[in-house]
Order: C-alpha cells, then structure tokens, then sequence
C-alpha cells in the first residue's frame, strides 16, 4: 500500500547504492507506505524532508517542502511546510497509525540558495520543522540539517532506517538554480560524501 501524489511519485526501481527498491519524492509532494524493504528517496538542498512513522505498524512516509508557510495564512500547497507536515501526518492517522506513537527522522535545509543572508531558507525550513514536531508531540530520533552540502535521503518506514548520502559541493550550483526555479513557483502560486545512517 504505498501512495502519493502521481505527479510527485516516480516509479519504483532497484537503487544498486542501498540494495533496496525505491521510489523517488519530488519537491512540493509526500508519500506514504507499508511496503517492506521499499526506500522513499529524495534529494534536498534548503529543502526539508520530514521522515514519519509508526514504529508499532510499519507505517509512515515522508515529505519534501520548500519553504516553511505561514500558520496564519491559508497556504494549502505541499510546498509549504505548514501544509506537508499536515498531510503527510494525515495520511498515516488515515491508515491506521497512531498519533502518539509516531516518531521523526528530520533531514535538508542546507545553506545552498541565499548563503549569505543572516537567516537563509535552509535555516528557517530546520527551524519551522523541529517547533512544528515539538508542539505537535511528535518525537525526533534523528536529525541531519544545515550545513552547506545537498544531501540524499532514503527512508524505509517499516524499519525506520534513513540513509544519508552527502553531495559534492559542485553539485550545490545545479540544485540551488532548479530550488530558486521551485521557490519562486512556489511563492508565485496562488492560495559525495559517506553515507551516514539515521
């Protein structure tokens, strides 16, 4: 059982990295799974990836946002984190799971596209992430963010298994631009390193 979005899924396919079928989440979308054994993947540069389970069933999935939302406003795009937490969330209570045995694994939000501002996306992403999971009650066991790298996620929820692989720093420019691409959608819308182990 394992959904998504169709325009934010791919198909799955054998990953020879991780010996492990996978299934691709694009920016803006989530998806959710039971499947044994099956990575969800994604590739972050400031965005924010939410890894969400319940450990009792097996189930749980993950989100890719770009910018963190408003709580006040009306910002029902999975773009925003403010909307991705609450559909992601959503759709694990709809198959069963328990809000109060869920658990997080939190990942992105690299200082890839305004590096030199004072505050830049990466950093707000992080931080609207970890305050939404705190008053949400939803624990974090794991975290990789900031920095100044894109990152590889891969996410099994049965086990709750995350694999992190760090990207060159050359491969920062090609992100940064297709980000700045999203992130001006995004806002324009209406209402190789090691692999390290989470």
């Amino acid at each position: 059982m394992s959904t998504a979005a169709d325009r934010g899924r791919q198909g799955h396919f054998w990953d020879p990295k991780i010996n492990a079928m996978t299934q691709t989440v694009l920016p803006g979308f989530h998806a959710v799974t039971d499947e044994k054994d099956l990575a969800l993947v994604t590739l972050l540069g400031s965005c924010v990836a939410a890894c969400i389970r319940d450990p009792q069933l097996g189930i749980g999935g993950l989100n890719h946002f770009l910018l963190p939302g408003d709580t006040n406003s009306d910002q029902k795009s999975a773009r925003y984190g403010v909307h991705a937490m609450e559909v992601l969330i959503n759709d694990i209570l709809k198959r069963g799971g328990s809000k109060g045995r869920l658990e997080a694994k939190v990942f992105g939000g690299a200082n890839v596209i305004d590096v030199s501002a004072a505050e830049t996306v990466g950093d707000r992403n992080s931080r609207f992430v970890a305050d939404y999971l705190r008053r949400e009650g939803i624990r974090i066991t794991a975290q990789d963010l900031g920095g100044d790298r894109a990152r590889r996620v891969f996410f099994f929820p049965d086990s709750g298994r995350a694999s992190v692989l760090k990207l060159p720093i050359s491969d920062n420019r090609r992100l940064r631009n297709e980000e700045m691409a999203l992130r001006t959608k995004a806002q324009a819308a209406p209402k190789a390193g090691g692999v390290e182990l989470f």
